[in-house]
């Protein structure tokens, strides 16, 4: 079920004039009216860009689909929600009676926490997010690995000894991965020079491509991404202009073949599938599950680029089974006076 901006409005006051209504007569409209209503679970996603973006968003989308459909579920979506109208989203999607609200990405936290005390009926889930409470809870692929990951491979293949990660905003789970690539990238070269830059955007294709000239005219050479309808602006244009790249969630091989090296791919629908499983049986616990190597058929580190030399993907190889051991773990830290992500090594 899709809705457009203007009919979720609708829908969503005319469900709390219900609500209000029926709270005025005694009822209440958190009751199902029928035993076969009580049997149907309601699950929704709300996403911040297009489902058919052909990274984060449509991997979050067709992820709750095939959930609802393995649950016997009913589906509805909401997408390209700008960030004022989050907390009106989720609390439509509630006030509708739905089971589990799932908001597509880490700038969605301080809107679930805003609104879940009003629904306690209702499970929600931030994708991405960093928080947990009485009835939210968050789940996150191990992004930290594959950005380690995606960072000594980078140090590995740059000319320039300059690197840089590009995202759209700078908000805790994207700091952590850009944090977890300058790691990466030092592990193989201590003087490696990192970059980071925020589009201020994840859609923004005119942004994209202009940060990511911008970077390239700094001298940087290899620039792993964080982006969702603009990633082939930055893969395109990486590949014009003669250096490399590393794609995000999807294998995006296909979109640069002369630049991309490897893709960080990130099953996210996969995790969103396991987290509902839970709620649907009433095994979910108020925690922030994250979800990595070790589960290879949700994270893994895509197929390398035939350019990359057997030197490269055995030492990259060597670093994800570190990670698989244990020897390699991240934790958070205080770095600077600022909070952050460190490595934790055992080797």
């Amino acid at each position: 079920m899709k809705y457009n901006r203007r009919q979720f409005i609708g829908y969503s006051l005319s469900a709390l004039t219900v609500s209000l209504l029926l709270k005025a007569c005694g009822g209440s409209s958190d009751s199902p009216t029928t035993e076969s209503d009580a049997k149907v679970f309601k699950m929704a996603i709300v996403l911040p860009g297009s489902i058919t973006d052909g990274g984060w968003n449509q991997s979050g989308y067709e992820g709750v689909n095939k959930s609802a459909e393995n649950l016997n579920a009913e589906m509805a979506y909401l997408e390209q929600v700008e960030p004022a109208n989050q907390a009106e989203a989720l609390s439509g999607f509630a006030r509708q009676g739905y089971n589990l609200v799932i908001a597509h990405g880490g700038q969605f936290d301080a809107a679930i926490e805003q609104v879940s005390g009003q629904f306690p009926e209702t499970f929600f889930l931030a994708v991405n997010g960093n928080i947990a409470g009485e009835n939210y809870a968050s789940v996150t692929t191990n992004y930290l690995q594959l950005a380690y990951l995606a960072g000594a491979t980078a140090a590995l293949m740059t000319q320039n000894n300059k690197v840089a990660f590009i995202t759209g905003l700078s908000f805790k789970s994207t700091d952590a991965q850009a944090k977890a690539f300058e790691l990466g990238a030092r592990s193989i070269n201590p003087n490696i020079e990192t970059v980071n830059s925020f589009t201020g955007d994840f859609n923004d294709i005119a942004k994209a491509k202009e940060a990511t000239l911008a970077l390239i005219s700094t001298g940087v050479d290899v620039i792993y991404h964080n982006l969702d309808n603009s990633s082939p602006a930055v893969l395109e244009t990486a590949e014009e202009k003669g250096i490399y790249a590393i794609g995000n969630v999807s294998n995006q091989l296909e979109i640069a073949p002369e630049a991309v090296l490897t893709s960080t791919l990130q099953d996210i629908g996969g995790a969103i599938g396991y987290v509902a499983n839970l709620v649907h049986e009433n095994r979910v616990e108020p925690e922030k599950y994250m979800l990595g190597l070790e589960h290879p058929e949700i994270v893994q580190l895509g197929k390398f680029n035939p350019i990359i030399p057997d030197m490269v993907k055995e030492k990259v190889n060597r670093i994800e089974q570190s990670m698989l051991s244990g020897d390699l773990t991240f934790q958070d830290c205080v770095d600077g006076g600022e909070e952050t992500v460190c490595l934790q090594e055992t080797i």
